[in-house]
């Protein structure tokens, strides 16, 4: 990663127009298609996130990472910095929610970093998200889903890929997504507590927070909380 930093930023220094997400810098090392507008992409997320929620973050970067190429995923938070694949979706409208609501996820893994007691010393969601895992897959093996000995992998904090891809490749998300309904806001957020926050919290600021507090009242008190700071 750190040499493919390197190339790329010395590469686009002489093309290079700054942005910023509040005083936070963004570096373009390779450029979403022409149709994405970063100001646009800037104005929403600082629309919807609260300047306090990005202490601790050193900078976005934008390019054709090959750490998410082989994980398969779009954003990553590492070491204190966001990194977002310029490779997105031909369809302008779904790259361009792609892009937002992949900044506002990993802001929420970074608010953890920062704020973990605060947020999980309770067992509040913890307590919450275990009941809902319970339930799912009580509902798997009434609908007749074999786990393959994947079991424990549902009640396991260290293996969030591997049940991500037991759940997408396995299973299917085609039939787990009706299971999910009403319990998790995305069947990615069952694969860890980190994840059930870090979607929950993706929900509530660019997404339906009615529904969130519907089915995650526990969650969604939570960043009420975070948010206005009572």
């Amino acid at each position: 990663m750190k040499d493919y930093l390197v190339k790329s930023f010395e590469k686009s220094l002489n093309e290079r127009k700054e942005y910023y997400l509040y005083d936070i810098p963004i570096f373009i090392l390779n450029p979403f298609s022409e149709e994405i507008k970063i100001d646009d992409v800037v104005e929403e997320i600082t629309n919807i996130i609260p300047y306090k929620f990005l202490k601790g973050l050193e900078g976005v970067y934008v390019g054709d990472f090959p750490e998410l190429k082989d994980r398969d995923i779009h954003a990553m938070l590492k070491d204190d910095a966001i990194y977002l694949s310029s490779i997105l979706p031909d369809d302008e409208s779904v790259s361009y929610d792609l892009i937002v609501s992949d900044v506002v996820h990993e802001i929420a893994h970074l608010l953890e970093n920062k704020q973990y007691y605060e947020i999980y010393g309770d067992k509040e969601i913890e307590t919450e998200y275990l009941g809902k895992k319970k339930r799912l897959v009580d509902l798997l093996r009434a609908n007749g889903i074999s786990f393959h000995g994947m079991g424990k992998l549902f009640f396991s904090e260290e293996h969030v890929d591997e049940l991500d891809n037991f759940l997408y490749d396995q299973i299917g998300y085609d039939k787990i997504i009706p299971l999910t309904v009403g319990l998790f806001t995305s069947p990615y957020s069952v694969t860890s507590l980190r994840e059930y926050f870090a979607t929950g919290f993706e929900e509530y600021l660019s997404g339906d927070k009615d529904y969130l507090k519907e089915i995650s009242p526990s969650l969604y008190n939570k960043i009420e909380f975070l948010i206005k700071g009572e």
